[in-house]
């Protein structure tokens, strides 16, 4: 027996919800963590964590499959949802209806600050004109400059916002969070998890705006 229309979305939408947390969600984290240990400036630290992390076996596959792909599915089905969803915001101006919006729109801005992000470096890097001992220095020359500095900013709060308030529906979807107070302690809970990604991020663009290439190549030039 076939399943029906609406098993079919439910089902998606569980995987949809879990691909949002786990790869997605996690590798967001790792990513913005790794970027604020780079503190002042120290691209070598950046290039030794991009270095660790191409020598991993199998890194090629498990960037396609494990983050690419996912990141796909993810924002194609999301769009599906904010199609055949409904929100009550006209009516009951509500904080979680505030919420439902506010995730849709976050995961617009979060998809596209995504592709121009993977654009300007890593296919770069796949297409030959850039080695990945400038990618630091190519993020640090963008986000130096007021437009690349606010679309960092935009694009990174909204990928924070739309995990955070992720986690809260992933919950619920998956049945962990059923009453309405462990609903309202997650909502505490994943908002002040949000925070401490965006205190990354902060410590990250911190790193990015010390960088000054010429201070680099007179430390390479004296330890030579």
């Amino acid at each position: 027996m076939s399943s029906s229309p609406v098993d079919r979305h439910f089902l998606l939408r569980k995987i949809h919800s879990l691909l949002g947390i786990i790869p997605i969600g996690a590798f967001l984290s790792f990513h913005l963590f790794e970027n604020s240990l780079a503190k002042d400036g120290a691209d070598f630290f950046y290039t030794h964590v991009i270095e660790k992390i191409d020598s991993m076996p199998y890194i090629q596959y498990m960037e396609v499959f494990a983050i690419a792909l996912p990141i796909l599915f993810h924002a194609i089905y999301g769009v599906v949802i904010w199609v055949q969803g409904k929100s009550n915001l006209s009516v009951y101006g509500t904080y979680r209806n505030w919420m439902y919006w506010v995730q849709r729109v976050s995961g617009g801005l979060a998809f596209a600050f995504i592709l121009c992000h993977v654009w300007s470096t890593r296919m770069q890097v796949l297409l030959g004109n850039m080695e990945k001992t400038e990618l630091f220095g190519a993020i640090a020359s963008t986000v130096q400059t007021p437009w690349g500095l606010g679309l960092y900013i935009l694009g990174i709060v909204a990928a924070v916002v739309h995990f955070s308030n992720g986690l809260w529906l992933f919950c619920i979807t998956w049945g962990i969070t059923i009453g309405r107070r462990s609903q309202k302690i997650s909502t505490y809970v994943f908002a002040l998890l949000g925070l401490l990604l965006l205190v990354f991020a902060a410590l990250s663009l911190k790193g990015f705006l010390a960088y000054d290439p010429t201070a680099v190549i007179e430390v390479e030039a004296a330890t030579h």
